[in-house]
């Protein structure tokens, strides 16, 4: 456990403090504190302690990608964090998959950083809390707890302490999460894109009803014309209406056949070619963005007046058109870049940007929650901390098309990181040529989300809607084991071997790697499921269980073989590429 830490900065008139709380053998918080002789705009704060790089074997954090090493001392793993992007947690583990070191900051708002990397000279791990990591109003005082747990368990226990202390110690509070939020999805973006036909996205609908998906998510497109992809047409929010003539006629379409409505908005983009660029076109976020004439920049949320003129848009966008629920997009541009955006304006109501965001999602959904306390608002990575938690009730794995180890890997860190919270899968994508088995390895990793789907239904072979048929029906029989139940998830290091899940007698495992899956304790259903390229995997019961049938299923959830199992001990099971085994007590 770090005992010490030095103080770098070069702030004038500063003063930095460390107090530390011992609650425990593994467990203490470091109370820092900064003070200003006047109001300073403050530079960066660093910390800097050291721990033994001792049985430490990956890295872990909610913004480090799909690479868990222990990085360097001159190149440190870093986990960045401000209330719009990132969470301010940061994970040391061991090869066996238990903790080392667990840092996390109490304020999830206030751009910070943590990173670690190993110091060559002597093998000891240098960690780094940089405080003010990006502009912030100016402050004469400033109070933070470092929070560092070095206890011997499961990681992902650690992490599940931190997500507990933020809710219940730091302010954070969950939102509420209505039902809907947890039924599956189908997409229209990688599906059509900026190709918004109403009729053809309704057909789209009658086939996803069919195989259980829900939820509807109209994205980019709906706005304009325009098909190049960029956000130059952003800002008015009006209806294309070459696209989509009536679009309460669209959306009472979409509720007709039993599915909620939910489109997508750009909340910091506008363009110039808006009216609201005309309206607010000093007060934006920097200089503009884009390609050729395809301009666009951000809105600044510091003014009142730019926030009540988005909640405005979202508010009339409900009850004139019946939506259910909003995707939220690009909270993350919200972001700070040229003099211009730092420079003193005397018309904002607050000089902090992360405050500026606060105000603008509270006031999003405070007025549409008191419209329909059940609306759905999506968030999609990096947007996914303790803060932003407050309001956002879905919350999607990173753009990742046809990725299925991403959408894995960030689907069980989301998971850890927002428990209770309904985690989406991004959206399913595949060929229309590929085979079902390896279609089905795009579905697959997202059962323990909310799987969301953006083929075209009608283009794929039949065999991919039986297999698509198949696990999304296997998702909802188990939807309560697969989302509420206890997660583990084997070798983080190896972007999770195997997956886990067990609730109430039930235990669901994916395996993506063909390690055996071992069974420790009495179930009433063990359920494995082949993510692998291989057809034979082990299953070891380590001690004696009640009599078993089990029963192997292909993709498409065919029937391929059944049997008894009674006793204990280690079998191979012939199960196909993308198939499952079910052991069920008889």
């Amino acid at each position: 456990m770090i005992k010490t830490f030095q103080i770098h900065h070069k702030n004038e008139a500063c003063e930095v403090e460390l107090q530390e709380q011992v609650l425990s053998e593994t467990l203490s918080e470091w109370r820092i504190s900064v003070r200003f002789a006047a109001p300073t705009v403050p530079s960066t704060v660093t910390l800097k302690g050291y721990h033994p790089c001792c049985d430490t074997y990956a890295a872990w954090g909610p913004s480090m990608g799909l690479n868990p090493s222990l990085g360097y001392s001159w190149s440190k793993r870093t986990t960045s964090s401000r209330l719009a992007s990132g969470a301010p947690v940061h994970t040391l583990v061991s090869q066996s998959g238990n903790n080392r070191l667990t840092l996390a900051l109490s304020d999830a708002a206030t751009p910070h950083e943590i990173a670690t990397g190993v110091l060559e000279e002597d093998g000891t791990l240098e960690c780094e809390i940089r405080l003010f990591t990006r502009p912030i109003s100016a402050i004469t005082a400033y109070e933070v707890t470092l929070r560092l747990d070095s206890a011997d368990r499961p990681f992902y226990e650690s992490v599940a302490e931190v997500e507990n202390w933020w809710a219940e110690a730091c302010g954070y509070p969950r939102a509420y999460v209505p039902e809907a939020a947890k039924l599956p999805v189908y997409s229209a973006w990688y599906s059509f894109h900026q190709r918004t036909i109403p009729e053809e996205i309704l057909e789209q609908c009658r086939l996803s009803k069919e195989l259980g998906l829900d939820v509807l998510i109209v994205d980019d497109g709906w706005q304009t014309e325009d098909g190049s992809r960029g956000y130059a047409f952003c800002g008015d929010w009006e209806v294309c209406e070459k696209k989509i003539p009536d679009m309460k006629a669209f959306v009472d379409a979409v509720h007709a056949l039993d599915m909620k409505f939910v489109l997508w908005y750009s909340v910091p983009f506008v363009g110039t070619h808006s009216k609201m660029y005309q309206r607010f076109a000093d007060k934006v976020l920097g200089r503009f963005s884009g390609q050729g004439d395809l301009q666009w920049t951000r809105l600044d949320p510091r003014y009142p007046e730019v926030r009540e003129a988005l909640i405005d848009i979202y508010r009339r966008a409900m009850i004139e058109w019946g939506l259910d629920g909003f995707k939220l997009d690009f909270i993350d541009s919200f972001s700070l870049h040229s003099e211009e955006s730092f420079a003193y304006d005397p018309r904002r109501d607050t000089q902090s940007l992360e405050e500026g965001i606060d105000k603008l999602l509270d006031g999003i959904t405070k007025t549409l929650r008191a419209i329909n306390p059940d609306v759905l608002i999506e968030f999609r990575q990096s947007y996914i901390g303790p803060v932003i938690r407050k309001y956002g009730n879905m919350f999607r794995v990173g753009d990742c098309p046809a990725d299925p180890i991403r959408n894995r890997v960030y689907g069980v860190q989301l998971r850890y990181l927002l428990r209770g919270s309904a985690i989406h899968s991004d959206m399913l994508m595949w060929r229309a040529d590929d085979t079902p088995e390896s279609a089905a390895k795009q579905v697959i990793p997202t059962l323990i989300t909310v799987p969301q789907i953006s083929v075209l239904l009608h283009q794929i072979p039949e065999s991919h809607r039986r297999m698509l048929g198949n696990y999304l029906g296997f998702w909802r029989a188990h939807r309560d084991t697969l989302l509420e139940g206890k997660l583990t998830a084997e070798s983080p290091e190896s972007d999770y071997s195997m997956v886990r899940t067990e609730r109430e007698g039930e235990l669901i495992a994916i395996a993506y790697l063909p390690v055996p899956l071992t069974v420790k304790s009495a179930y009433d259903r063990v359920i494995l499921i082949n993510g692998t390229a291989e057809s034979t995997l082990a299953v070891r019961f380590e001690r004696v269980t009640p009599r078993m049938q089990w029963k192997i299923y292909d993709c498409e959830g065919e029937l391929i073989e059944e049997g008894i199992f009674m006793g204990k001990g280690i079998d191979d099971y012939d199960i196909p590429e993308s198939g499952r085994i079910e052991f069920m007590r008889v």
